[in-house]
């Protein structure tokens, strides 16, 4: 037994002697270095669990999804309904009577006339001449700008007060602004605007009005007392009259652009997308864009097909090359020499905005190193816009359309809109916000 008790001692002293030398051999564990505080770590975990509990979230409908799926699978299939059980383009639409509260205020009913491109011809011409001022109003805002005329002369006797803008070139709203121009100010442009608004405050000629020092172009508005019309005032700032000049000069030598644009402009309000600095297409613009479409378009170099060309084509064709055919990734436009296009390239003109290689990119007739297009950051709206109204005319087209029908309403005009809803009370129920215009009580 003392021989099994010392050879159990050597045994157990052997194995210590063991673990000693491997402990000397091993190397000692390497202390994890970290580059985060404890702050950081905690919030790696809670990041970690939100993870985990979206992970769990996005098991939950996925099995969700996944068990309608079948639930629609099982359910019995529907027959989808056939296009001509719905609608039909080979054969005219059925006549119904029209009534006055049926259609627009311009609508001029002419049985005669049964071509659809001819009946638009002569609705674009009827609300062409709804939306033209009457005598009566002219007459106001010339009297409304010579008030602001004997007003800037009172003050600075040497200086030159110009109309520009809309009014200038005969392409404004029935109740819109009056943009006028004064030059020639010897005072600087901030001074110039108070002093010229105490004035006419003073004078009794103003209602209200509000100085815009922080826009672009600094503004004095203004609204008369006598006739409730406003106007736009800026101080030694010309740029506006030479652009209006050049638009004055195309509408002579294009006569069908006046109507052209006066239907756009309304068409574009109507919809949000005619104000330049909402990204939308401003009236400088939206003129130097129709220009390039006649100057561009076949019947411009063709006698023939100029007699035969009518608005209800220019509209048809408008729609159809800025909403399919013009190529606004590579093409810029210019008016100038007779109009063109060359790529966008060659002069810089990039755009503006995430979506800018398809924004609209027009060379300034008066400076070809300005884009016109570069504000205009809404074009693919406009583009989809045109695009679609292009298929809606189709549709007329196709369809035949009764006379008694509009063809501008609904689809391309909402004859319930506010501009046009004021317009028809200002010329029939109530002209009475302007001086001198009769009643229609007087009138009859």
């Amino acid at each position: 037994s003392s021989a099994l008790v010392c050879w159990l001692c050597g045994r157990v002293h052997r194995i210590h002697v063991m673990a000693e030398q491997e402990a000397e051999t091993t190397e000692p564990p390497v202390k994890r270095l970290s580059f985060l505080r404890e702050e950081d770590e905690a919030f790696f975990e809670e990041d970690e669990n939100r993870n985990q509990e979206q992970a769990e979230r996005n098991a939950t409908m996925r099995a969700w999804l996944l068990e309608r799926r079948h639930r629609v699978e099982a359910e019995p299939s529907q027959k989808p309904t056939a296009l001509d059980e719905f609608v039909t383009v080979d054969r005219p639409a059925p006549s119904r009577p029209a009534s006055e509260d049926d259609q627009p205020p311009w609508f001029v009913m002419r049985p005669s006339i049964d071509n659809p491109v001819l009946r638009l011809h002569e609705e674009l011409l009827d609300f062409f001449d709804f939306m033209q001022h009457t005598p009566h109003e002219l007459t106001a805002r010339r009297e409304w700008v010579q008030t602001v005329t004997d007003s800037c002369r009172e003050l600075w006797p040497g200086c030159k007060v110009r109309v520009f803008g809309s009014f200038y070139t005969g392409l404004s709203l029935p109740n819109g602004d009056v943009d006028i121009a004064v030059t020639d100010v010897p005072c600087k442009q901030g001074t110039a605007m108070k002093i010229l608004a105490d004035r006419m405050l003073a004078n009794g000629d103003v209602s209200w009005l509000e100085i815009i020092e922080s826009a672009k172009v600094p503004v004095v508005k203004l609204r008369s007392q006598a006739c409730g019309l406003r106007a736009d005032i800026v101080i030694n700032v010309p740029d506006g009259i030479d652009s209006s000049k050049y638009v004055r000069d195309r509408l002579k030598e294009y006569p069908q652009m006046r109507p052209l644009l006066v239907f756009l402009k309304y068409f574009l309000l109507q919809r949000g997308l005619h104000e330049t600095f909402t990204g939308g297409m401003g009236s400088y613009l939206l003129c130097n864009v129709v220009l390039h479409f006649l100057q561009r378009h076949p019947a411009r170099h063709n006698p023939r097909q100029y007699l035969s060309t009518s608005l209800g084509h220019l509209l048809f064709d408008f729609l159809k090359y800025y909403g399919q055919e013009f190529q606004y990734e590579r093409q810029c436009i210019s008016v100038a020499e007779g109009g063109n296009t060359f790529n966008k390239s060659d002069r810089g003109f990039k755009g503006k905005g995430k979506g800018k290689g398809k924004q609209l990119c027009v060379e300034s007739p008066l400076d070809s190193n300005v884009d016109l297009g570069a504000a205009c950051f809404k074009m693919p709206v406009l583009r989809n816009l045109f695009s679609h109204s292009f298929h809606c005319i189709c549709a007329l087209y196709l369809n035949r359309s009764p006379p008694e029908n509009s063809m501008l309403c609904p689809f391309l005009l909402d004859p319930k809109h506010p501009v046009i809803t004021d317009r028809h009370k200002l010329l029939i129920e109530q002209p009475v916000a302007l001086r001198g215009l009769p009643r229609a009580s007087e009138r009859a």
